[in-house]
């Protein structure tokens, strides 16, 4: 699962399925590495390790917006200067693509029944 940009990002998360073997597994990583990738191999679920953790960073970056607690700019501003992060959520769900956000959330929600996957209406208006 590459993230976005792809040639910032040094390492992929790789999902190993229910069936998926250790040469397969070993395959990925020694492919991975001639891309100069690092490969984090983790189990498959839904939303898989990655998505389900940044896209409640986004969701909840625009409940903040809407709630009038800060401007997109100064969420993303937060996450660069305070964490580090080389974009902010907002950026990386803009990056993403607002619609791509949107149907994982839904998927996550469906999949969880968990409030936290609820969208904030302010990504379906965007």
């Amino acid at each position: 699962h590459f993230m976005n940009p792809v040639y910032m990002k040094p390492s992929i998360e790789v999902i190993r399925g229910y069936l998926t073997s250790d040469e397969t597994v070993e395959k990925a990583q020694s492919f991975l590495k001639q891309l100069d990738k690092d490969a984090i191999v983790v189990n498959d679920q839904t939303g898989f390790v990655s998505n389900r953790i940044s896209h409640l960073f986004m969701n909840e970056s625009a409940w903040v917006v809407m709630d009038g607690v800060a401007t997109p700019k100064q969420v993303d501003d937060i996450f660069k200067k305070c964490f580090g992060h080389t974009m902010g959520p907002l950026e990386t769900a803009d990056l993403i693509g607002l619609d791509t956000v949107l149907h994982s959330l839904n998927v996550l929600y469906e999949e969880y029944q968990d409030p936290k996957f609820r969208c904030c209406p302010l990504l379906k208006k965007m």
